[in-house]
């Protein structure tokens, strides 16, 4: 049965759940996704401080630090060596210390890591729920949004107003069609464990991480 969320505080929960009911050792792997401008990106970080206060280890992945080559279509990501190179290695060991070097793209960055003793692994990002990575993860959570909250949340992250036209024509000719294409096609909200929807904003939602209703 599929489990929709309204607060952070409730996805907290179930994963702490899942943890408890865990009899591996192995760090858990559990992949929050949703499309680009969704949300994800904060729903993750703010869940991974909540569990890190309620005594877990754990690791924190942006899918987005794994980008293909500026040679590959834009939307495209080095899933494959990211889960050989990184998550697959830290669910065996529960701790690594590495880093990817990305000097073929739009912005060449190395971005480290350095993990120990982890206890659940939360992977963030836009196409994660395809059928072929499926099987990786112990829990998959689908974060709801519409394109128009999802665009107005990017944008609000440009503030000249020329690289805002180009987002949107960004968002509109390769963004969006493309995670409708992965949409149609993965079906990640019908394939996912749990959907969330975000209800509460402001102070009411920073509460329910500690007091889930």
């Amino acid at each position: 049965m599929k489990s929709i969320f309204n607060n952070a505080g409730e996805l907290k929960s179930a994963l702490l759940d899942l943890y408890n009911k865990n009899e591996s050792t192995k760090a858990q792997i559990i992949a929050i996704s949703g499309i680009e401008g969704g949300g994800k990106r904060a729903l993750s970080e703010k869940i991974a401080d909540a569990l890190t206060h309620e005594g877990m280890r754990v690791a924190l992945v942006h899918s987005d630090d794994w980008e293909a080559a500026k040679s590959i279509r834009f939307n495209a990501y080095r899933f494959d060596e990211m889960i050989e190179q990184l998550i697959l290695p830290l669910k065996l060991f529960s701790s690594i210390k590495t880093s990817v070097t990305l000097d073929d793209v739009m912005n060449p960055r190395t971005v480290e890591y350095d993990f120990q003793n982890i206890d659940l692994i939360i992977i963030e990002g836009v196409y994660l729920l395809q059928e072929a990575y499926l099987d990786l993860y112990d829990y998959t959570c689908w974060v709801v949004s519409d394109y128009e909250a999802a665009l107005a949340r990017l944008l609000g992250q440009h503030d000249v107003e020329q690289s805002q036209q180009a987002l949107v024509n960004l968002f509109e000719l390769l963004i969006k069609p493309a995670e409708q294409y992965h949409i149609n096609t993965d079906h990640p909200q019908i394939n996912a464990k749990s959907i969330y929807v975000e209800q509460e904003t402001g102070e009411n939602a920073n509460n329910s991480l500690s007091h889930p209703q």
